[in-house]
């Protein structure tokens, strides 16, 4: 079941919560199906209806058990990514192009294709109003570069994971 906007923002405003208390990541992913209104325009209600649950039903295959999904405008969804910085949500938009966008969906006996991109911002601990604002913009930029893309926002309160110290065990002793 998708989640409505004012349940999302609920539930970001609680998670934004959690991600301070325990000091750990929190992220929102924006990812919006490319050419949407033409979708609107040329598939009849059902068909359309049915794409629509049938992409969600994928999305939701995708997530944790703690993610949460939801429709945030016509032809967008809002995925809420607790414990996950905006770092490794770009692997997961990743993930969600291949998984739930690069096969056929069949919805009332018609074949559809669909692409989307994908806008990432990650909390940092800030306000959820101002994490989806980033969001959005982010998703503009992704829309503007192309079908597919997927663009984090410049918010850079996050340490990149790959700039983290790797630890080296000196000692093969721990090894038989």
């Amino acid at each position: 079941m998708l989640l409505s906007r004012d349940e999302l923002i609920t539930i970001m405003f609680r998670e934004t919560d959690r991600a301070q208390r325990l000091k750990t990541g929190l992220t929102v992913i924006l990812c919006g199906i490319d050419g949407w209104e033409s979708h609107e325009s040329r598939l009849e209600k059902p068909v359309l209806l049915e794409a629509e649950l049938e992409i969600s039903r994928r999305i939701a295959r995708v997530l944790r058990c703690y993610d949460s999904l939801g429709g945030f405008r016509k032809g967008e969804y809002c995925l809420i990514l607790p414990g996950c910085n905006s770092f490794y949500a770009v692997a997961m938009a990743q993930r969600l192009r291949q998984d739930v966008f690069s096969s056929t969906i069949f919805a009332n006996g018609e074949e559809l294709k669909f692409e989307a991109c994908f806008g990432i911002a990650g909390s940092g601990g800030r306000s959820p109003v101002v994490v989806l604002r980033d969001a959005e913009n982010a998703l503009k930029s992704a829309q503007e570069r192309g079908s597919g893309s997927i663009e984090r926002s410049s918010y850079d309160a996050e340490p990149d994971p790959s700039t983290f110290p790797v630890l080296a065990i000196e000692d093969n002793s721990l090894y038989p």
